[in-house]
């Protein structure tokens, strides 16, 4: 890897240098305020104690907003909803984590910045129109409770409103690695459609008035457009450093911004034209979303892309910018906008939330193949996006910077630019992955729109490519250990990748059938296979969870070969093992309960997952 020395910026009006190299921030004491304001009995927690000594405040050019909080919330059976919303379903407290949720007051700027990043990049920042606006809105922080697990570092994530209320989707692809690193997350409600929408999802306040109805970014409805966001953004990093109880005392090094879809197109907007006026975040990781970022920015910003941002308008012709030390896109090969992974990681918080009428399954008709495709890309696009952070950190730190991304091999059709794929249907070139290298689907993440399509190969042509189980782990290994090697997988995520390789039934000769055994679809109330149970299981990451992970991956195995006898065997043969996957599904429900009583899984995920099992069984059942 190269190593550059990043030069030194400056806040604009501030005056104060903010350099990328290095160095360790003192933690500002800010105002705390312990009394709720105008919340209609949501009922606030805290305390207030005399401020320490301020040490001399490296962001000046950034307002510190008003804290209030942690706010209290009441049991998710609360009648006015007051708690929360998507409060995590994964244990945090056994991973040594705690969840708050803050009200942030402040006042904002409104700028002359556009609503999209133009065709022809801008040369300058943009101006203030409006100075001083107030508002109210809400972060959700989730931190190590031990300072000694905090690694200095608090990623903000900028919450995606494209379904009408606050999306965390980084979180949900990268809360393994911001767990097991010791990283703090802020995810920040800067947007008023995912406040005050009132369509049958509907935003916050339709949620729990009683808890969000004193929130607004809109200055009593006489703006539009959500002009203040980018200050509220830049506040949100302030807020981690300068109000000591948002972070509980942790000191704070480095905030590094991120957005998802949507607000990675925000978040284009605001490195374009906001972030350089005042300088607060070291670096950016821009999310399934492709806005062209000026050649003379002067922070570090990695787009992490799926295939289905190659194929959108702004895709792999118009907005492929070349690699810069300080700008890095890399394209992820067998990946789509919005992969299994958010889909099921979505599904317990929904469920609770908002309600099984809008959780539903995908649905959608191929239009490669004109076949229905019932599920998303499994390719672990989730790796490569905790690599990006870690290179990140790895750049802020000592200027050595990441890898470039290999880009995809495309043809131009007629002016179109498309992906190249192999015989399998497969994308050619790009960030590949060992489910690329070593492929048992087509990974199709350009078909469906954003949802993608994961058709998996039939058993002659998985027996064809691996011959033995073996054989099939080993070249995972490989791939793995080249993705390693390539600095665009961590050794965790590695390791996770060859445990669910050797827990597969690939090389083994076996049928797995989309009813009992493959991890395809996903989760509902009628539905859900061994396959796919052991994805929501993984995705938890239960402390301790070893011997859960066990019982269904060993009902995997029996699934499958009770799949593989059925119709061309006695019937007592596919029984027998049915009869042992039934078992270990049993098995499965007893620990899943005496995790949930021990704290290890969440009241929300276990049910979940519980429901799950009896719907495999059930089904084995049905095949009987």
């Amino acid at each position: 890897m190269k190593t550059i020395a990043l030069r030194n910026r400056s806040q604009d009006g501030g005056g104060v240098a903010h350099s990328l190299r290095a160095f360790t921030r003192s933690l500002v004491a800010g105002v705390f305020i312990a009394a709720l304001a105008g919340c209609g009995g949501g009922g606030g927690g805290g305390h207030s104690s005399d401020p320490a000594p301020t040490p001399e405040d490296k962001f000046s050019a950034i307002p510190t907003p008003v804290i209030t909080g942690p706010v209290v919330s009441e049991p998710f059976t609360s009648e006015t909803n007051n708690y929360t919303f998507f409060a995590s379903d994964v244990a945090l407290v056994s991973h040594g984590y705690v969840e708050e949720e803050f009200y942030m007051d402040g006042k904002a700027n409104r700028y002359d910045a556009p609503t999209s990043v133009p065709s022809t990049l801008p040369t300058a920042n943009a101006e203030v129109v409006q100075e001083d606006v107030p508002y109210k809105t809400r972060i959700v922080v989730r931190r190590p409770a031990d300072a000694a697990k905090f690694n200095g570092t608090v990623v903000v994530e900028w919450f995606n409103v494209t379904d009408n209320f606050d999306g965390e989707y980084y979180w949900v692809q990268a809360k393994d690695y911001l767990l097991r690193a010791g990283y703090a997350y802020i995810g920040v409600s800067a947007q008023n459609v995912g406040i005050t929408n009132n369509n049958a999802i509907g935003g916050l306040k339709k949620f729990s008035p009683t808890r969000y109805d004193s929130l607004d970014v809109t200055n009593n409805g006489a703006l539009t457009g959500d002009p203040l966001s980018y200050d509220i953004f830049s506040q949100t990093a302030k807020a981690a450093y300068a109000v000591s109880a948002v972070m509980g005392g942790l000191q704070v090094k480095h905030t590094i911004g991120i957005g998802m879809s949507q607000s990675g197109s925000r978040l284009g907007i605001y490195t374009n034209y906001i972030h350089m006026r005042a300088p607060i975040y070291d670096a950016f990781i821009i999310q399934v979303s492709n806005p062209r970022i000026r050649d003379d920015f002067d922070t570090p910003v990695i787009k992490v892309l799926s295939e289905s941002e190659g194929g959108s308008s702004n895709g792999l012709g118009v907005n492929n910018q070349a690699d810069l030390p300080l700008r890095h896109t890399w394209w992820v090969a067998g990946t789509n906008h919005g992969d299994s992974i958010q889909r099921l990681g979505r599904t317990g918080v929904r469920l609770r939330d908002i309600g099984p009428a809008l959780t539903t399954n995908d649905n959608c008709t191929s239009t490669v193949t004109g076949l229905p495709t019932p599920s998303r890309t499994r390719t672990p696009y989730r790796h490569v996006l905790n690599a990006a952070l870690h290179h990140l950190v790895i750049q802020i730190e000592t200027g050595t910077v990441p890898p470039d991304g290999a880009r995809f091999n495309t043809v131009d059709n007629g002016g179109t630019l498309s992906i190249v794929r192999d015989i399998y249907g497969n994308a050619l070139g790009g960030i590949r992955l060992a489910h690329m290298d070593v492929p048992t689907a087509r990974a199709n993440g350009s078909e469906c729109g954003n949802i993608g399509g994961w058709t998996p190969f039939d058993t002659a042509t998985l027996q064809s490519l691996y011959p033995t189980h073996a054989d099939y782990v080993a070249q995972v290994k490989n791939a793995v250990n080249a993705s390693i090697a390539a600095g665009f997988v961590l050794p965790e995520d590695g390791a996770e990748t060859v445990a669910e390789a050797e827990a597969s039934v690939i090389g083994m000769g076996l049928e797995c059938s989309p009813e009992r055994c493959l991890s395809i679809r996903h989760f509902t109330a009628d539905y859900s296979t061994t396959g796919l149970l052991r994805d929501h299981t993984v995705y938890y990451n239960i402390v301790d969870g070893e011997d859960i992970l066990r019982a269904v991956d060993t009902a995997h195995f029996y699934a499958a070969n009770g799949d593989t006898l059925l119709g061309t065997q006695p019937a007592y043969a596919a029984q027998y093992y049915y009869t042992y996957a039934i078992s270990n599904l049993r098995q499965y429900i007893a620990l899943i309960t005496q995790a949930q009583a021990e704290g290890r899984v969440t009241e929300t995920a276990g049910e979940l997952l519980k429901a799950e099992a009896d719907n495999v069984i059930r089904a084995i059942e049905a095949a009987l």
